[in-house]
């Protein structure tokens, strides 16, 4: 393979990236470019020589350097929205029983709820999930 054809498996490669944001195609695409230049320099005349560098410069691309690039652009998700409900305490509204739904006033707001106990009104109850739009309660600790 020529160089230019290494180069547009790097910019195919780098294309692919951007649409996925995966740091996969990242490693192709940069390894293509190295072998390119290789190619371009007389140093890999064959192709199979080629593709045995390209190979193993993407193993040792995403073995040595993918982790680093994972955690430095990983952000730290913040449970938003009703996620973040869980582990809060509210107060059972109506009684609720296994099976049937109930009330519960958490942060001001009414929410069914759910649970697999039977909660008198009035109760402390803790967040353990949510389905849908049901809180999945239980009797608090405290």
């Amino acid at each position: 393979m020529t160089a230019l054809a290494w180069v547009i498996v790097a910019i195919v490669c780098g294309a692919v990236e951007i649409f996925t944001l995966g740091l996969w195609f990242l490693y192709l695409a940069l390894s293509a470019l190295m072998v390119a230049l290789l190619a371009a320099v007389g140093w890999l005349p064959t192709t199979e020589i080629q593709l045995l560098i390209f190979a193993l410069l993407t193993i040792l691309l995403v073995i040595f350097t993918r982790p680093l690039m994972v955690k430095l652009i990983r952000t730290r998700e913040v449970p938003s929205n009703v996620k973040a409900l869980v582990g809060q305490k509210g107060v059972s509204v109506e009684k609720i029983m296994p099976l049937h739904f109930g009330q519960v006033k958490l942060n001001g707001e009414i929410w069914t709820a759910v649970s697999s106990e039977e909660i008198e009104p009035g109760s402390l109850v803790e967040v353990i999930d949510i389905e849908g739009v049901k809180l999945i309660v239980q009797k608090s600790q405290e």
